[in-house]
């Protein structure tokens, strides 16, 4: 709705005769209406959110449905149309309730002073729980800053009167001093036009059906007091709302878009139900492997390996562990991680041996056999054809990631500040640790970090991970040097270049992107592929870290700057 057509609107009705009730009567009679001048001056274009319950919107709705233009034709215009009239109209119904607290009406009927007052507070917990969702529900456009610095102070018409326009001085010193304020007008204009345009009506079509019986049901509170006391309750717009609600198109637009927004949703689920239906069909009850091409969407990881594919339904989950022992395109890659963690976890047990490790290296080692345990699990289930199992181990792998890159930094950093005087900035890194490694817990369980398409996304959060070691390398070479710094991290630099070299791996679907189909089926039937060769090097790397602990603990040698 343009600013032309609201101005019009609120101009015809402030013109109007403003009809009333006598109580005496009740005969419906004409009173004409005042105009007074005003001494204080609002723009048209600030906004009524955010103000106290009593202060805002106090401009009373037009007492005409000219305003609001409830065709289908642009919704996103009319839902702006009938966001103004409905927040207008709760304004002004908002300022005659006010007026309801006053002991003189209490000569109108029968009812008490506290009555009234009760009536009155319910209607307006009523009127502004309306106006709070419809603030939140429907759109509105506004004006920019720019734009509106030009345009002349104005009030919005009341039941009172008219706004004072300003005088022909003040209009020449809003107006700007160079000679393109048409075409700076037209650009502003069709940013407005943009703007309702791109609103999104996804929430109102669920408010806005229920709009009408909120409206009936504060008429009839409204109602009751009124026939009770006599009040002229200003019900006469809340009939026509009421109307030009229930007939018009975008209510019914509105609707029809929900519900087949809800039909969608019920195909696109009776349609994955399907898919997984078939594929267990094909796998046999999980007793044959299929192709990448026969898997549900939700279970294609790598479109570059495209045989051997198990599809085991839940219920039959010994097939799932017997499958730890079968040929197919996730062996290696259960057993690269499986053997190494099932070796380090029983050289671990303290009675095998005498001499316990150090702390730090207890935690990174726990932490590496998580990473290893968590990730044998998720490619054991990724075979399974329940989704909710399937991917909550693969969140339960990302875990693993995140702390053994936490406590990977973490070995560095208690290392790196022994002195007992920096004992304060370590135990801030250690912290930091923790938080990063608490981000890899979070992080996984988000909807979309699981997403083949944000794969990259899921890479620079691990980086990311890992560059946090920046920060405390960076203090060592304040307090240090930077070369006594390189000599104190250069143990750990192998095991940096075995994760650069297995992520390189990962990411760029290596081999198995190049390979001619015939060697690529071949080497699906083990798993033989791009993820299988960056586990061999987290392995590597978490020897090599391990043994580098050895050295990290003489800590940094070198003068102090």
């Amino acid at each position: 709705m343009s600013t032309a057509t609201i101005t019009s609107a609120m101009l015809t009705a402030s013109t109007k005769p403003i009809p009333h009730r006598t109580a005496s009567d009740g005969v419906l009679r004409h009173r004409p209406t005042v105009v007074r001048p005003r001494k204080r001056m609002r723009r048209m274009s600030t906004s009524a959110v955010g103000r106290s319950p009593r202060a805002q919107l106090r401009q009373p709705l037009p007492h005409s449905l000219e305003a609001l233009d409830l065709s289908s034709n642009s919704p996103t215009q009319s839902l702006a149309s009938l966001r103004f009239l409905v927040l207008s109209y709760l304004a002004d119904l908002e300022a005659r309730l006010a007026d309801y607290e006053s002991p003189d009406l209490m000569s109108l009927g029968g009812a008490t002073l506290e009555e009234m007052r009760e009536w009155a507070s319910t209607a307006l917990d009523k009127l502004e729980s309306i106006r709070q969702d419809v603030s939140a529900a429907l759109p509105e456009f506004h004006l920019s800053e720019s734009l509106a610095a030009r345009l002349p102070d104005m009030t919005m018409p009341t039941l009172g009167g008219l706004p004072d326009f300003p005088s022909l001085d003040d209009v020449r010193n809003h107006l700007p001093d160079s000679d393109d304020l048409s075409q700076r007008l037209r650009s502003k204009l069709d940013d407005v036009r943009a703007a309702l345009g791109d609103i999104d009506i996804s929430q109102p079509s669920s408010f806005l059906p229920t709009l009408p019986h909120r409206i009936q049901d504060l008429q009839t509170h409204l109602s009751e007091m009124q026939r009770r006391a006599g009040i002229p309750a200003p019900s006469a717009m809340l009939y026509d709302l009421l109307d030009a609600l229930r007939s018009s198109e975008v209510v019914c637009t509105l609707i029809r878009m929900a519900e087949e927004e809800e039909e969608r949703v019920e195909d696109m689920v009776e349609s994955a139900a399907r898919e997984v239906r078939k594929a267990v069909k094909r796998s046999l009850e999980g007793m044959r492997l299929i192709q990448y091409s026969e898997l549900p969407e939700g279970w294609r990881n790598n479109p570059f390996v495209t045989h051997g594919y198990r599809f085991i339904p839940l219920e039959r989950w010994h097939l799932i562990v017997l499958s730890l022992f079968a040929f197919h395109n996730e062996t290696l890659n259960i057993h690269t991680h499986l053997i190494p963690a099932l070796l380090w976890g029983i050289n671990s047990i303290p009675f095998l041996h005498g001499n316990l490790p150090d702390l730090p290296e207890r935690i990174f080692m726990s932490f590496a056999l998580l990473c290893l345990f968590s990730s044998a699990v998720w490619h054991t289930m990724s075979g399974c054809a329940h989704f909710a199992s399937m991917e909550f181990c693969a969140r339960i792998d990302y875990v693993g990631i995140g702390w053994l890159i936490s406590a990977s930094v973490g070995t560095v950093v208690y290392y790196g500040f022994q002195d007992p005087q920096y004992f304060g900035i370590r135990n801030s890194f250690l912290s930091l640790c923790f938080l990063t490694g608490l981000a890899g817990n979070i992080f996984p369980f988000m909807q979309w970090f699981n997403e083949y398409k944000y794969r990259g996304y899921r890479i620079l959060f691990f980086l990311t991970l890992a560059f946090s070691s920046l920060a405390p390398l960076a203090v060592l070479t304040q307090l240090y040097s930077f070369g006594a710094m390189m000599s104190f991290v250069r143990p750990i630099v192998p095991s940096l270049l075995s994760y650069v070299a297995g992520l390189v791996f990962y990411a760029t679907h290596l081999p198995e992107r190049w390979l001619s189909p015939k060697w690529s089926q071949r080497l699906d039937c083990i798993g033989g592929g791009s993820h299988c060769i960056w586990h061999l090097f987290i392995v590597l790397a978490v020897s090599q870290h391990r043994g580098a602990i050895g050295q990290l603990k003489q800590g940094i040698e070198g003068l102090r700057l």
